[in-house]
């Protein structure tokens, strides 16, 4: 390991918080481990040239990214050997610490940013994981397979709506989709409320939540499509 590794992987010990794991409920074997300070290592040195997070995330990104990440898995989980697609997944949240945890399941992560691509394609790399794939490109152009998705995520993709329809062409019949609130939404839930007979879409929970009892107020929503 060349120096400047060793620098990003020092910074990636000094960000990992066991405690917050275990406040969730997760114990990460020493493998677990070291995949973690893996990944915050190559966000820390990619996020200058890719734009992964906010700068002034950096410090704070174990608790407000990894771990707010964990939340689909915690909150509504996951069937096992599910397919999920990650709508711009930029840094890998929230699939990479989801992946982490569940090794059976298979992602693909669709994100239109090359830095960000190439960045996705190396953590895919470092972290051995060959049931990750990444497509560069609009989720638009992401070719149809004859098997649909299970599950479709994202976090921070716009409005509920916007999301709903992106993900829906890709969800199979019983799937469930998935999206992170962090605000106020009521305006969203109407706008869902009052088209899904037209869309088809509705919601089927929602789940608040807090983080490290420092962030506060957060919101996973999943919604499915209408029988």
């Amino acid at each position: 390991m060349n120096k400047t590794n060793k620098i990003y992987l020092e910074r990636s010990r000094k960000c990992y918080e066991l405690k917050e794991l275990e406040r969730l409920g997760l114990t990460p074997t020493l493998e677990q481990r070291d995949m973690i300070l893996t990944y915050v290592a190559l966000l820390l040195k990619w996020n200058a040239a890719a734009g992964l997070i906010s700068p002034g995330d950096e410090d704070h990104l174990f608790l407000r990214h990894f771990c707010d990440s964990l939340q689909p898995l915690l909150l509504f989980g996951f069937k096992k050997n599910a397919k999920i697609l990650d709508i711009g997944s930029g840094g890998g949240f929230p699939s990479i610490p989801i992946r982490i945890f569940r090794p059976d399941l298979a992602f693909v992560l669709a994100e239109s940013n090359k830095k960000k691509c190439m960045f996705l394609e190396q953590v895919k790399a470092d972290l051995k994981f060959e049931n990750v794939d990444v497509y560069s490109g609009r989720v638009e152009k992401l070719p149809l397979s004859e098997r649909r998705f299970d599950y479709v995520i994202s976090r921070g993709l716009g409005t509920m709506q916007k999301f709903s329809q992106l993900a829906r062409p890709f969800l199979a019949a019983d799937g469930h989709m998935y999206t992170f609130k962090t605000k106020q939404f009521a305006q969203e839930l109407d706008s869902i409320t009052s088209s899904k007979d037209k869309d088809g879409i509705k919601i089927s929970e929602i789940a608040e939540y807090d983080l490290g009892n420092q962030i506060f107020g957060l919101n996973l929503v999943s919604l499915e499509l209408m029988k």
